[in-house]
C-alpha cells in the first residue's frame, strides 16, 4: 500500500506503529494518501521508498511517499495452535509479569483481540517458561482478512 511518512521514517526495512490522525490531519489535502488508508495501533513496515515529498504540518521535515506493509509479529500460542499455516482467532491473554522474557510476545504490539492471524514460522513448540503455568510455544504470524 502507498502512504506518507516522515522523512526520517522513510526507510526500507524501517517499522513503525501508526497511532493515528492528528486534528491538523482532518483537513490535509494529503489525508487520503497519508493517514486514511492506515490503521491506528498497526505495525507497518516500509517496503520501498519514492522519490517524491510534500510539507506536511506534523513532520518537521516534510513527508515522503513509500510503499508499506502490514508486519507480523512474534507471538506466544497455545501448543495445539502451533502448525504453520494455521489460522486462529486471537484472544488476548493478559498478562501483569512484567518481567517475563515472552511479555512483549504474549502482548504484542499490532495485534489486537479478535484479529485473525496465520501462523507463519514455528520458533519453539512447547517449553516456554511461563510463570503462569500456561502450555505456550513461540510463532511468527501474520493478520489475514
Amino acid at each position: 500500500m502507498i502512504t506518507l511518512v516522515g522523512k526520517r521514517q522513510a526507510r526500507a526495512g524501517n517499522e513503525f506503529v501508526y497511532m493515528g490522525r492528528t486534528t491538523k490531519c482532518i483537513e490535509c489535502p494529503l489525508r487520503k494518501v497519508c493517514c486514511d488508508k492506515l490503521e491506528p495501533d498497526r505495525v507497518y513496515t516500509v517496503i520501498s521508498v519514492r522519490d517524491r515529498e510534500h510539507d506536511c504540518p506534523i513532520h518537521e521535515d516534510g513527508v515522503q511517499l513509500v510503499e508499506v506493509e502490514e508486519a507480523g509479529a512474534q507471538v506466544t500460542l497455545p501448543t495445539h495452535q502451533l502448525f504453520e499455516g494455521a489460522v486462529f482467532t486471537v484472544h488476548v491473554r493478559p498478562c501483569d509479569k512484567w518481567d517475563c522474557e515472552y511479555h512483549q510476545a504474549c502482548n504484542p504490539t499490532g495485534i489486537k483481540d479478535g484479529d485473525r492471524c496465520r501462523v507463519e514460522k514455528v520458533h519453539q513448540r512447547a517449553g516456554l517458561k511461563c510463570s503462569r503455568r500456561r502450555m505456550l510455544g513461540l510463532a511468527d504470524v501474520t493478520r489475514v482478512s
